[in-house]
């Protein structure tokens, strides 16, 4: 038993694909990046612990500067995962990632931090609200409000900061932001590649001038349509545990719990 490395999406996909392919909806983070990679290849590494029968029970992404993305780690692969590589932190379902983080923490002399724990909703029945205004896919036009939209939800909720500009132009280039309009833009919301089937929503943001009018609701509910007339049998979309706003309204719309997220970073 061992962890196979590539930066070869193609390998990779061939070797764990089966794995992830199984719950795209669950494994919307690895399965996303792959897609990414394909569209923009940005130096990801990946890995897949197989058996000695050929069986892979077990597959990891890296994207510097990033946190270790763990889609599937068996329990006898945690040691040798930890060893494999010096990553910033780790990205995973919740047990899962504390158990990683802790023995990496200690193995260096240093703490696992706790950074954000989230919970994974999946879309079954689609309920839009009905709120003033229409929705449009954002344009090259819309990329200042993006821009900044983008640095205010960073600001905001604490995630890790990205290089937002060279993001956005991306995502714009394939549809990937979708606007609430009421007046001018006042919400928007992400909407990820369709991945074997999957689409992933976020970041969904309300200019703090624009909230309690139920923009963010609308134009949730505007991407996860754009989703599914792309093609996506899952949509799904992550809250912050801590946000009882968003945990709440999402349910409203027609999303699901399905799964707990921590992500843990290495201090020292």
């Amino acid at each position: 038993m061992a962890w196979h490395e590539t930066e070869d999406v193609e390998q990779y996909l061939a070797a764990a694909g089966d794995l992830l392919f199984a719950e795209p909806g669950l494994h919307t983070i690895s399965l996303t990046v792959c897609e990414n990679v394909r569209a923009r290849p940005d130096g990801t590494r990946f890995a897949w612990w197989q058996q000695p029968d050929g069986e892979v029970t077990g597959c990891v992404s890296l994207t510097p500067p990033y946190p270790l993305a763990i889609g599937v780690v068996p329990q006898e692969a945690v040691s040798a995962l930890v060893d494999m590589w010096e990553v910033p932190g780790y990205n995973g379902p919740s047990a899962l990632a504390v158990q990683v983080a802790a023995l990496a923490a200690e193995r260096r002399g240093g703490r696992a931090v706790l950074q954000s724990a989230s919970r994974l909703f999946r879309l079954g029945e689609l309920t839009p609200p009905a709120v003033p205004g229409r929705a449009r896919v954002a344009e090259e036009r819309d990329t200042a409000f993006v821009v900044a939209s983008f640095h205010a939800f960073i600001a905001e909720t604490g995630v890790i900061p990205q290089d937002v500009e060279s993001t956005v132009r991306d995502r714009i280039g394939y549809g990937g932001f979708v606007l609430w309009e009421d007046e001018g833009p006042v919400a928007m919301s992400g909407v990820s590649r369709v991945a074997f089937g999957a689409a992933r929503l976020g970041p969904v943001w309300t200019p703090p001038e624009h909230r309690g009018r139920g923009y963010g609701g609308a134009v949730t509910a505007a991407a996860s349509q754009v989703a599914l007339d792309r093609g996506a049998w899952e949509v799904v979309l992550f809250t912050d545990l801590t946000n009882p706003v968003s945990n709440a309204l999402y349910p409203r719309l027609g999303y699901r719990p399905v799964m707990d997220r921590a992500l843990l970073l290495l201090d020292g």
